[in-house]
């Protein structure tokens, strides 16, 4: 069991929002809580770790002064110990990590150039090196590897969702591990494909004229929702609770997944750049917000300086169901 001591509550303490970003005072009842706990360094680093990855960005940036200041303060004995592999991981990834919070990025920038002058000192030679790393391990959501994104690649989804459903029964649905549910899909690709097949068969000719009202909408709406979606991101306190069980940031991404379909389906039959060009943008708006909420989702294979057992819970939406990719290298080219 991981140690939890007044070196963890002190750290809580010191990163919340009664303290501003650049407050020092606390460092010395840091340092002192640590020197008198046989596992104070490796509990801070711990403690500290846990604040830049799921804290807001007053806390991160609070983490990163601490431990600025422990690493001046603290003495040979925090020094020699306390820069394990996860704390460095995690700083790698604030610091060159999209998703990471701008304030957050150029603050590690700042105290990584800072740190490199510790290149010959004992303990400290690794964070002397951060100014020049990149993430080791770490498994980010590419758009190849996304499944929100191979989910609404059909921009004929909407169409064949439409089709009046079978007169037979329906068949009960199949048990799934522990009953939890998914926010992806889940049907078959076998059923898609056949969906597919009978609805291209029924889809109306493209009409630029009279779809030119509802691409100026839909292109609007785009922008509005993953900006919504992206705030709502920001406001879940990841400390306390899963991106995926917050019930407004499920609704606005589920808004973006229905309207980056629309916006793809335009893509496919429209040439004209008048159109094109804010069609493309409003797919990138969506995608970088989809992509988002799944990377933010993902604490057990987007984080891989994990080892708590929060993190261990994550992924909860993973399915055995790949959907089959609809675009065409073609068309792919224009969207991905």
């Amino acid at each position: 069991k991981k140690p939890y001591s007044a070196v963890t509550v002190t750290i809580e303490t010191l990163t919340s929002e009664a303290y501003d970003e650049d407050d020092l005072s606390g460092i010395p009842d840091l340092v002192e809580v640590i020197t008198i706990q046989a596992s104070g360094p490796t509990e801070a680093a711990r403690a500290i770790r846990k604040k830049l990855k799921y804290g807001n960005v007053h806390r991160q940036l609070r983490a990163l002064v601490l431990l600025d200041g422990l690493i001046q303060n603290a003495g040979p004995r925090f020094t020699r110990t306390f820069a394990d592999e996860p704390l460095l991981e995690r700083l790698r990834v604030c610091g060159t990590s999209d998703l990471s919070d701008p304030e957050v990025r150029k603050k590690c920038r700042e105290l990584f150039s800072s740190w490199s002058q510790y290149g010959n000192k004992p303990g400290l030679e690794r964070i002397a090196r951060l100014h020049k790393e990149l993430p080791k391990r770490k498994v980010t959501v590419t758009q190849e590897r996304s499944r929100v994104l191979k989910e609404t690649e059909n921009p004929f989804g909407d169409e064949e969702d439409d089709e009046p459903a079978s007169p037979k029964s329906p068949s009960p649905p199949a048990a799934g591990p522990s009953g939890s549910g998914s926010i992806f899909g889940g049907s078959s690709s076998s059923d898609k494909k056949k969906r597919s097949s009978k609805a291209k068969s029924k889809r109306k000719p493209f009409n630029l004229e009279a779809e030119k009202e509802q691409m100026k909408s839909v292109i609007a709406e785009s922008s509005l929702a993953a900006t919504n979606l992206l705030n709502v991101l920001q406001t879940i306190n990841r400390e306390k609770e899963r991106i995926s069980d917050n019930s407004l940031a499920v609704e606005r991404f589920e808004s973006c997944k229905i309207l980056r379909r629309k916006v793809l389906r335009f893509i496919h039959h429209v040439d004209h750049e008048q159109w094109l060009g804010p069609l493309l943008h409003a797919n990138d708006e969506l995608v970088h917000a989809l992509m988002t909420f799944e990377q933010l989702d993902q604490s057990v294979d987007a984080d891989s300086d994990s080892d708590d057992e929060l993190a261990e819970q994550a992924h909860l939406y993973r399915s055995k169901n790949q959907p089959t990719p609809f675009l065409s290298s073609t068309f792919s080219r224009h969207v991905i």
